[in-house]
């Protein structure tokens, strides 16, 4: 009884084995594209948080300097 559930174990375990290697080698190349992708995705989005970051203060800056030149222009006219 032993020695069959062993040749079982070592049958399940080559068969195992088989299946793993034959799906490691068909979804090999879509793994790589998938990583070449993903990397590319990476980098846009790292790109894009650049640009947001710097889009927010340059808003505030801009705000600031309307806000004063209006104030000035305000101060010069009511004269």
């Amino acid at each position: 009884m032993e020695a069959a559930e062993s040749e079982i174990d070592a049958a399940v375990d080559e068969a195992y084995a088989k299946g793993y290697k034959a799906a490691m080698l068909r979804f090999a190349p879509e793994l790589a594209a998938q990583k070449v992708i993903t990397a590319a995705v990476q980098k846009e989005l790292e790109t894009q948080r650049k640009k947001q970051r710097l889009f927010w203060p340059a808003i505030g800056i801009s705000v600031g300097i309307s806000f004063a030149a209006g104030f000035c222009l305000h101060s010069l006219v009511t004269r």
